[in-house]
């Protein structure tokens, strides 16, 4: 009895207090919405939300306690002319609550000048429920009165993949326990992958919360989350801070020069051996002496003003000097007179494959020879062949690994780090993403051996209608292929390709397929209904017409382009320029839009 008189007395005398929690960009600069988060009176029991709203669940009080809530909420975060969007948690259950006054929250924002457009409605469940189709009217309700949905607690036990896919919901939040500790668990990273994949097919943004580490921020970000939320930025609070502090920023820097360095992994600079370069003019004598004291250095660079002009190996040295009358020859002599100035020398930056290629065109005794790695022509270091191939077998089991089992094409990790790489030696390209449309009733209609089979062949076109010196071509996962374009005529072979797929369609279909147009199969509601023949819809994004930070902002971007090239029936092409997304001509006969001077 003394709870109920509490929780009455809380909720009749507005004794609720709103503390926001701020829900951060991917690249961890901005912030881009802030939670609101309900607290009854300090002191009291029902100081935490998991008591208050159970409490009010029994007295059949949900939807009054949610309404000073809410009210609550919304008025202090126009008070606080906090940015971006309002978080509001709701309760499905409140729709069968008998005070449940319908276009409540609408009538709510109105009052305080905000716009449906700036509030989420995020769907909470305070306990465990299996009413979908509560949890669909609830979405329903809001999106009907024009407020995004977010998704609480994916993975957790009260929510599931099932009551996403029913209620396709603008955002989704996954559990923390997926995130606590995820940069020691495969499974976890897994997971999340997996729901980032889904989330990019469905048009549904992901916001991984619970975040509390510095290693749980990192991994989340490489893997390709659109937005983080959780301790390590910052707690729930009265007064949230309007800007993301000093600290966060300087680790998120720290992050991108790690990544950058990691890059480096694919770049012969990486191999490295600090070995002490020699003059012209030192003599023989010392030169051995040199090779003496470190026993794993098998040549020495010969240096003048910076440049390298030869160098000395020690297995031709050590040869020189044994045989006869060698030592009394040569040892006096300066290391101009015997120096070998036929070398390889590389700039640091040089691709890996393009060293091993070099390498390997050397004649059988040279082989093992080091090589000189080069900064802008000053020697920089010595390379050797070791650790070359130690270095080319772990690429090679790495790519092998993330590259799709069907395809064989590079998948997600290699993408966000080919364009990662691109975005941080600020080369400018195109991003486009290829989906083909249709085709889950074509693989269910015709079975997945054909399905399979065109899979590979928009794979084989995306190959052959590029240039493969510069673009890249990767396969995100079952229909959906990503091509980074630095050749200036990206947008003909993106035309060609689109046009050789229309041709291909027909070999596809049968017969009565064809004459129709289109097929007859189940949607993923189990209702019948008729799909047009399979297509291509292509959104691309210039990154020399817009700030592109990271992998994960241009996968979010062409996240959405990609909804708008979907509404066009056919093959589509639609791509953010310069700001704005325009649905681009696909005809030859139209001007070609170019990367840039340096494509």
């Amino acid at each position: 009895m003394q709870k109920e008189n509490e929780l009455l007395i809380i909720i009749n005398e507005k004794m609720i207090n709103t503390y926001f929690q701020p829900i951060i960009s991917a690249d961890g600069q901005s912030i881009y919405a802030y939670e609101a988060l309900s607290r009854g009176p300090s002191g009291s029991i029902f100081f935490s939300p998991i008591n208050l709203f159970e409490q009010a669940k029994q007295q059949q009080k949900l939807f009054a306690l949610e309404s000073v809530c809410r009210t609550q909420a919304v008025a202090t975060f126009t008070q606080q002319q906090l940015p971006g969007k309002l978080f509001l948690n709701v309760s499905p259950d409140t729709l069968l609550q008998p005070d449940h006054h319908r276009g409540f929250t609408l009538e709510l924002i109105n009052t305080f000048g905000i716009s449906p457009e700036q509030v989420v409605i995020e769907i909470t469940e305070h306990s465990p429920t299996h009413d979908y189709e509560l949890m669909r009217r609830a979405v329903k309700h809001y999106q009907a009165e024009g407020f995004s949905i977010a998704l609480d607690d994916l993975g957790s036990g009260y929510s599931s993949l099932r009551l996403w896919s029913e209620v396709q919901p603008d955002f989704v939040k996954i559990d923390r326990h997926f995130i606590n500790g995820i940069e020691k668990d495969r499974v976890k990273r897994d997971f999340v992958r997996s729901i980032i994949d889904i989330a990019r097919s469905v048009n549904s943004q992901v916001i991984a919360e619970g975040i509390e580490t510095l290693q749980e921020f990192e991994t989340l970000s490489e893997l390709g989350v659109d937005y983080l939320q959780g301790y390590y930025f910052a707690k729930p609070s009265p007064i949230p801070a309007q800007q993301i502090s000093k600290s966060a920023q300087k680790i998120w820097q720290q992050v991108k020069q790690s990544r950058e360095i990691y890059q480096e992994l694919e770049q012969i600079g990486q191999l490295k051996l600090d070995v002490s370069a020699i003059a012209p003019d030192l003599c023989i004598e010392e030169v051995v002496s040199i090779f003496e004291s470190n026993e794993h250095w098998h040549s020495l660079p010969v240096v003048a003003d910076g440049v390298v002009i030869g160098v000395i190996r020690r297995s031709q040295l050590l040869q020189t000097l044994s045989k006869p009358f060698g030592r009394d020859l040569y040892v006096k002599k300066a290391v101009r007179q015997v120096l070998d100035d036929k070398f390889i020398s590389v700039e640091r930056h040089t691709r890996l494959e393009v060293v091993s290629q070099l390498v390997v065109q050397r004649n059988r005794q040279q082989l093992q020879d080091d090589f000189i790695i080069t900064e802008q022509g000053q020697y920089f270091g010595v390379g050797q062949v070791i650790d070359l191939l130690k270095m080319m077998t772990a690429i090679q089991v790495k790519n092998a690994k993330n590259a799709n089992p069907l395809t064989g094409l590079p998948g997600n990790l290699l993408i966000q780090e080919h364009i990662d790489q691109l975005i941080a030696s600020k080369k400018p390209f195109v991003a486009c993403y290829f989906d083909l449309d249709n085709f889950k009733p074509y693989n269910d209609q015709y079975g997945y051996a054909k399905g399979d089979v065109v899979l590979l062949g928009v794979a084989q076109l995306l190959q052959k209608h590029c240039q493969p010196e510069l673009d890249f071509v990767g396969h995100v996962g079952g229909d959906d292929y990503v091509v980074v374009f630095r050749s200036s005529n990206w947008q003909s072979y993106v035309q060609a390709a689109l046009d050789e797929f229309r041709r291909q369609c027909c070999s596809f279909y049968n017969s009565q397929h064809l004459k129709n147009n289109g097929i007859w199969a189940e949607d993923r509601f189990g209702e019948k209904r008729f799909f047009n023949l399979m297509s291509i819809s292509v959104a691309a994004i210039d990154s020399t017409s817009t700030h592109l930070d990271s992998a994960a902002t241009v996968s979010s971007r062409l996240s959405r382009i990609k909804a708008e090239a979907k509404n066009t029936i056919g093959n589509s092409l639609v791509a953010e320029l310069s700001g704005a997304i325009v649905h681009l001509p696909t005809g030859f006969e139209h001007p070609q839009l170019k990367v840039g001077s340096n494509g």
